[in-house]
């Protein structure tokens, strides 16, 4: 476990410029959201299937099971023994402020796709979403650092800020040339009935896909066996590593109507409309959708 100090940095700021500063806290918050993946991944390696409902419901209504509960208390701990100046937004709780002088909120999902792995036999894909924003109210392009692990494939992606790199390291570029037609792969999240309603104009001129979880859509576009994912309703705590990941990568993260996704407000309260990849398919199903 890594343990990084934010505070009594009086001697050093003095010797460097603001903006060594913030490469450095940047890099700092980087190896946090790394430790905080690995955390998540070994909480799910390590235990038996916890997919029993605890009797309780999340901030978007659902029942929680035991595995949602174990991941959400393993991440809110290792962020307060590290004594990061953090407020917490998580699925499963809502809400936590216990750092006397917050500087950045962290939003993660601690298991997206929890019917994935209650059912999916580690066939359907399941997974952790992190992402870390500068100040405590800001825009979805505050985020200064994301992360995503995918479970039954160990993919995982950080964002660090500027660039989206794989867990080892590499770079992360989304430059596949797309064709757009009825077999151009999309993944787009079907799970609220609205969804259907807005992205009815879409099949048969694209390939319309959807694997249970945003994750699931997420690791197909990093890894471009799908040209975009997208959602009606995503949730806040989903919706800043979906968006610092996939631009980070070089690909866009706009609303139906095509607005920049990263100039609209965070707020826990709110869902988004996604399409997020390769820009020449995101305006082709923008110009449908409108």
């Amino acid at each position: 476990m890594i343990f990084l100090q934010f505070g009594n940095w009086c001697c050093w700021q003095n010797k460097n410029t603001r903006s060594d500063i913030i490469k450095h806290m940047n890099s700092s918050l980087t190896d946090h959201i790394r430790q905080m993946l690995l955390l998540g991944k070994k909480i799910v390696k390590t235990s038996p299937l916890l997919a029993d409902e605890v009797g309780t419901v999340n901030v978007k209504g659902d029942k929680t099971i035991g595995m949602d509960v174990k991941i959400e208390r393993g991440l809110i701990d290792y962020v307060k023994q590290n004594k990061l100046p953090f407020n917490i937004f998580s699925e499963e709780i809502g809400t936590v402020k216990f750092h006397p002088n917050p500087e950045y909120l962290i939003a993660f999902d601690p298991l997206d796709g929890s019917t994935n792995y209650k059912l999916g036999k580690n066939l359907l894909p399941y997974g952790l979403l992190v992402a870390c924003y500068k100040g405590l109210t800001p825009k979805l392009s505050d985020v200064v650092a994301a992360g995503a692990i995918e479970h039954t494939t160990n993919l995982g992606w950080i964002y660090d800020g500027r660039v989206t790199k794989t867990l080892d390291g590499k770079l992360v570029k989304l430059d596949k040339k797309w064709e757009i037609n009825k077999s151009t792969p999309v993944y787009l999240d079907l799970y609220y009935k609205k969804a259907y309603a807005a992205f009815s104009p879409l099949p048969e001129k694209v390939h319309v896909r959807w694997m249970g979880s945003n994750i699931a859509s997420l690791i197909y576009t990093l890894s471009q066996v799908s040209a975009v994912l997208g959602a009606y309703q995503m949730r806040p705590e989903e919706i800043g590593t979906m968006v610092s990941l996939i631009k980070g990568a070089g690909g866009v993260a706009v609303d139906h109507k095509g607005r920049d996704l990263g100039r609209q407000d965070f707020s826990t309260e709110t869902t988004y409309q996604i399409l997020a990849g390769n820009k020449s398919v995101v305006d082709f199903m923008v110009s449908q959708l409108g």
